[in-house]
């Protein structure tokens, strides 16, 4: 039977073009609430009246109480996947997201701010190991990096999506609404993004590929103590120190860049706080997004003509370089320092294309989503670290300091991968078993 190919992607058994452009609509919203809080929160903090020096330490505490949930919930729903599908999943973390976000603004306390985080978290897990999972389930080997670079493009695009409201606060401000007002009505467009991505997801996603023919059979512990038995494999345990470093950088960047210039913008130049949203945070991070949109495609492009393992040697060996060369940062506002968030955009999206492709290839279908759950636990580990330690560094340290650490790390990853690049036995298109699609 003839394959079926759609922008330049082999698509898996049981896939439509429909079922793929759903998924990129709903990987495009979805990747826009990656980096939300990122470019929100700061202001909201500010308007709370959260004292300046503990800024740093409660969005770091916030983060990791984020990602407590992930790493519980992370496994747990790669395993349900196996056995209900990877569609209800999907639906349920960006509905249960979307509420969270409705939510979130109107915290007038810190321990509302928890709470509520632990309800995005609650759906944020389903939505960022579905996002994973999918991509993988819907293409070939033969263009797993390619496919795992056009969902790191549009997954690119919607990064611009945090900018973009970004900008909306200062333009509502303009409109008569108060500063908190306008946040909570630029929280509110997010939602809204959300809950139209979830009915996306529920008319568009292929209602079957990815349950597993076993699933009468087999407990849901047991499909977990699968996913980690996977990770013998030299290969699939390289994949999990780079996610556990590719979503590191991701939160650094996001987390500590945005308050590192808002903070800047109040203490430094006497901005109001949607001013220095508005004139510093939005458009830096703008840049930043541009860089991994060139990152996606050329890291996807390289994935499929070298070695995968290859491939994570030569975005951590980036990322490494450009997240230590932080150190030297004084004032984020200097012109040189956008150069700068232009390569560490390229960096961070390579190293997260480059492990995605990796850990797809490695991976049989049968224990597919369990994998990419355990997968998705290592990137959380790395964002606990990120957002834990990151934080107290921030305060304690400087703002760079977080970034410098991160940089170590991909060092570290860079060895790794050099060290067992001879050992991974990298799994072809004919030795991987076949999505099952169930009708």
């Amino acid at each position: 039977m003839k394959q079926k190919t759609f922008l330049g992607v082999s698509l898996a058994d049981g896939v439509s073009r429909g079922n793929l452009l759903s998924y990129l609509y709903i990987a495009l919203i979805s990747s826009g609430y990656a980096g939300l809080l990122a470019m929100l929160e700061p202001g909201l903090l500010q308007e709370m009246d959260v004292p300046y020096e503990e800024q740093g330490t409660l969005t770091g505490n916030l983060r990791v109480a984020q990602e407590f949930v992930y790493i519980i919930m992370l496994a747990v729903y790669g395993s349900l996947a196996d056995k209900l599908g990877r569609r209800p999943i999907y639906v349920w973390g960006l509905v249960v997201n979307s509420l969270g976000w409705c939510l979130y603004p109107f915290a007038t306390t810190v321990p509302e701010l928890y709470l509520y985080r632990l309800l995005i978290a609650l759906g944020g897990a389903a939505v960022i190991g579905m996002m994973v999972t999918v991509v993988a389930d819907y293409t070939r080997d033969e263009t797993r990096g390619r496919a795992n670079g056009l969902q790191g493009a549009v997954a690119t695009l919607g990064a611009f999506i945090p900018p973009i409201l970004g900008f909306m606060p200062q333009l509502f401000v303009g409109q008569g609404l108060s500063q908190i007002e306008a946040l909570q009505a630029t929280f509110a467009l997010a939602a809204v993004l959300g809950f139209s991505a979830a009915a996306v997801a529920w008319g568009g996603l292929a209602k079957a590929v990815g349950k597993q023919i076993n699933e009468a059979r087999e407990s849901l512990m047991s499909t977990l103590k699968g996913g980690l038995s996977e990770a013998k494999d030299p290969g699939i345990a390289l994949s999990y120190g780079a996610a556990f470093i590719s979503r590191g950088d991701l939160a650094v960047t996001g987390a500590f860049m945005g308050l590192w210039l808002v903070q800047w913008g109040k203490i430094e130049l006497g901005m109001e706080t949607s001013q220095a949203m508005f004139e510093l945070a939005a458009p830096r991070v703008m840049v930043t997004v541009c860089g991994a949109f060139v990152g996606a495609l050329l890291m996807g492009y390289i994935s499929d003509k070298i070695s995968r393992v290859m491939a994570v040697t030569i975005a951590s060996g980036l990322a490494s370089i450009v997240y230590l060369a932080m150190y030297f940062v004084g004032d984020p506002t200097e012109s040189w320092v956008m150069v700068l968030l232009l390569i560490m955009g390229i960096a961070e999206i390579s190293a997260f294309v480059s492990s995605q492709a990796l850990v797809g290839q490695q991976a049989s279908s049968r224990r597919r989503g369990a994998v990419i759950g355990f997968f998705g636990v290592a990137g959380a580990f790395g964002i606990l670290l990120g957002s834990g330690g990151g934080g107290w560094l921030f305060r304690h340290v400087g703002p760079s300091a977080p970034f410098v650490l991160f940089g170590a790390l991909n060092l570290m990853v860079f060895i790794w991968s050099l060290l067992v690049r001879s050992k991974v036995i990298e799994k072809q298109p004919g030795d991987i078993d076949s999505v099952q699609a169930l009708v």
